[in-house]
């Protein structure tokens, strides 16, 4: 039976990797590697971490492999977005109803909740606009003061749809001044994805320019090359958004016309939501496509 104790999960990793306790110890001294391994004390989470860096093992994959392999708290935000994309209505309105039943109503678990809530109403295309109490509530949090980390970026992005373009703006000044006084690298990609659903939510209210003004600020550079999907969606926003303004611009609408046809060649699914988005917009797709 796998052991999955701290001192347990460290003594393995470091004998696999053949480190002596003198080459992971650092300015410890060797009887407490000795003692965690033998699981007779713990260890402060910043000293693990140091000596966790020999051993080339990430304190991510170490907190995961004590956790007995069982879900991230995390893991419920791959849920919502594999019901979403796959459209499953049915599946979001389990996923709402266990999630409630399973957790008590913290501040983040209402947070999730709202999460879910808003991708059930826009996929049955209910009033996507959350209340009144619910915006207060979102905006209370996200603009109370303190550092911005993961979280307050993922719930920005996912609940921006759900909320009026006034409180968006508020709250969107909030993010770029926590962007700037810190963030983790990590945190590149999170604010990529709340400006690509801020443009989206401002386009879908009829207000290109200000969806323009939020892309402007948004750098592909900082997205990993292998976030190809993400580098889909905002060149296809952007073509999009060109057209919406200048739709007598042949070029661009020469260029959008090649990207939906290569789209298509690669991932019909794909194609067929950039055609239904673009009809929900009000753009007859062949006017692009002819």
């Amino acid at each position: 039976m796998l052991d999955y104790s701290a001192g347990a999960i460290y003594h393995e990793v470091r004998r696999r990797r053949d480190l002596r306790i003198k080459e992971v110890k650092g300015d410890l001294h060797q009887s407490t590697i000795s003692h965690l391994e033998h699981d007779q004390s713990d260890m402060t989470l910043r000293t693990m971490v140091k000596i966790l860096r020999p051993t080339f093992m990430s304190a991510e994959e170490f907190c995961r492999l004590i956790d007995n392999g069982s879900e991230t708290s995390t893991a419920i935000f791959k849920q919502i977005a594999h019901y979403y994309d796959s459209t499953d209505l049915a599946g979001l309105y389990d996923l709402l109803a266990s999630y409630k039943e399973q957790n008590i109503l913290t501040t983040p678990n209402k947070m999730v909740i709202l999460m879910i809530q808003s991708c059930i109403d826009e996929l049955s295309q209910h009033e996507t606009l959350f209340s009144k109490e619910d915006c207060d509530f979102v905006q209370d949090y996200l603009l109370r003061p303190g550092r911005w980390f993961s979280f307050e970026y993922i719930v920005f992005a996912n609940l921006a749809f759900s909320m009026p373009a006034k409180i968006n703006l508020r709250i969107s000044k909030k993010m770029f001044h926590a962007y700037q006084q810190f963030h983790l690298p990590s945190y590149d990609e999170l604010i990529v994805n709340a400006l690509y659903n801020l443009s989206i939510s401002f386009l879908e209210q009829d207000d290109p320019s200000s969806a323009i003004q939020f892309l402007s600020f948004l750098d592909l550079k900082k997205l990993d090359h292998h976030v190809l999907y993400m580098r889909h969606h905002v060149t296809f926003l952007k073509l999009i958004i060109q057209f919406k303004l200048n739709p007598l611009d042949v070029k661009n609408a020469n260029e959008l016309r090649t990207f939906l046809e290569a789209t298509k060649l690669i991932d019909d699914v794909l194609f067929e939501k950039n055609i239904d988005w673009i009809r929900s917009l009000k753009i007859n797709p062949k006017t692009i496509l002819k």
